[in-house]
């Protein structure tokens, strides 16, 4: 059992690794968007190399890539870091003393997947590779020199999962320690897959949009790294026909008029298109449930259709009555001309009954629609109601039964004082009053049917006390 002073401790220690956590994982993202940066620098320079004259042996061309060697050193280090007090975390959590216990072989393959993710950028030195390229007019492959920076530079935008760590371990849900409290006695995990849910339902549009735009806009500088060393088109031409072919992508339309002609872009052009059908469900979705009614807005409706239908079913009655008593006033006249007339009427005493019974029928099925609707309301009023009315018996009865008990405890204490004063004789053990101590359950009404012996016994059958 622990200790007031060492509970105190932990959850000290427990406060201060969450608070360095977050300034680890600040700083981790901070090194990995560094390190883009420094790329997407190198490679625009170098790209444009004929205005610049900046090439890939250009010391400014090496500083850049250099220091994006260091920020990303300095990245995998402060990931070590943060798996390390991810660990002392969990020692203090299952109360352990070694820190090998809360060294899981997930945790373990979990860093080295990140290690590895992160560890890709592009080296000082580093010259150029031949890689495949397919010519739009005939088909024919080619091989075209490209940078070794480019096939190092495209996967370093893996390093965005880290934005998702920062999302969590800085949302409200995350920060809050009754949120957080709450979360784990329902067995509910505060990951990533939690807060995109909850700001998906908070702000739909909003997210979407962000992320669709981000999307675009990173898809793009890739494509257009893939596909802007053939040598046809200026390097500073592809920004705009990588932007339209992945939008183009990204909502499934394709109009052919930009094809990709590398592997790699391909590659890139499949994961657009896979992405952007699940964005483009998700939008339908959110669009669906923002154009559905809400509960009072149905009310309302279902109001306004209802008073419709009963002034619709008042005026067919009405219908059906005037042309009722037309029938009854031509089958009685014997006027020449009124047989048509009488006809006449009587189609249309047909007409008005079938129009009263739709009006019925509808109706009916608009309050099928209203009673799925309250029925969940309802029920919950009942219930409240059941049970408010059951608690109000019960304090009833217990008021009585403590009214009873009282009463009986004064009239034990009047024959005690008259006991003392001489006017009642001593008791013995079988003539004892009833005590404070007797339970409510001796004193409850027990009806006893006419007739029965039970009911002719009387104090007057009782035997006389010595």
């Amino acid at each position: 059992m622990l200790s007031d002073s060492t509970a105190k401790m932990r959850c000290r220690m427990r406060k201060q690794l969450f608070i360095k956590r977050n300034k680890v994982c600040d700083l981790s993202l901070a090194l990995a968007l560094a390190g883009l940066i420094f790329v997407v620098v190198d490679a625009e320079l170098t790209a444009l190399s004929t205005d610049t004259n900046i090439t890939k042996r250009h010391p400014i061309s090496l500083l850049l890539r250099s220091l994006c060697l260091i920020s990303t050193i300095a990245l995998m280090a402060s990931l070590v870091n943060y798996h390390a007090i991810e660990v002392k975390i969990a020692l203090i959590d299952s109360g352990a003393d070694d820190w090998r216990v809360a060294l899981t072989t997930e945790r373990l393959i979990k860093l080295a997947i990140e290690l590895l993710i992160c560890a890709i950028c592009p080296l000082p030195g580093t010259g150029m590779m031949s890689w495949p390229f397919i010519h739009p007019e005939n088909r024919k492959v080619t091989m075209v020199d490209v940078p070794v920076d480019v096939i190092l530079s495209v996967p370093m935008f893996l390093r965005s999962y880290l934005l998702c760590r920062f999302m969590v371990l800085h949302s409200k849900q995350f920060q809050d320690a009754a949120t957080r409290s709450i979360a784990a006695l329902n067995r509910i995990s505060m990951d990533f897959r939690f807060v995109i849910k909850t700001m998906m339902a908070d702000h739909p549009l909003r997210v979407l949009i962000v992320f669709t735009v981000s999307y675009w806009i990173c898809m793009s500088w890739m494509f257009t790294q893939c596909e802007r060393y053939d040598g046809r088109v200026p390097a500073e031409h592809y920004y705009l026909n990588s932007m339209w072919f992945i939008m183009v992508t990204f909502m499934s339309i394709g109009y052919g008029d930009i094809v990709p002609n590398t592997y790699c872009g391909r590659t890139l052009s499949i994961t657009t298109g896979i992405v952007g059908a699940g964005v483009s469900s998700a939008l339908i979705a959110v669009i669906s449930r923002k154009l559905e009614l809400s509960r009072a807005e149905k009310h309302v409706n279902n109001f306004m259709a209802d008073s419709k239908l009963t002034n619709q079913r008042k005026n067919a009655a009405a219908s059906v009555l005037q042309e009722t008593w037309f029938i009854h006033k031509y089958k009685m006249s014997c006027t020449k001309g009124d047989d048509l007339r009488l006809r006449q009427h009587q189609r249309r005493f047909l007409h008005a009954i079938n129009e009263f019974r739709r009006i019925k029928w509808d109706q009916r099925k608009l309050q099928e629609k209203g009673n799925s609707l309250l029925d969940v309301g309802k029920l919950h009023n009942e219930m409240h109601e059941t049970l408010w009315e059951m608690h109000r018996t019960q304090d009833q009865f217990i008021a009585q039964v403590d009214l009873l008990t009282q009463k009986i405890v004064e009239l034990q204490n009047t024959l005690l004082m008259q006991q003392q004063r001489g006017y009642l004789p001593a008791p013995n053990a079988a003539c004892l009053p009833l005590t404070q101590s007797t339970s409510s359950s001796a004193l409850l009404h027990i009806p006893v049917p006419h007739g029965s012996t039970v009911a002719q016994f009387d104090s007057s059958n009782l035997p006389p006390c010595p």
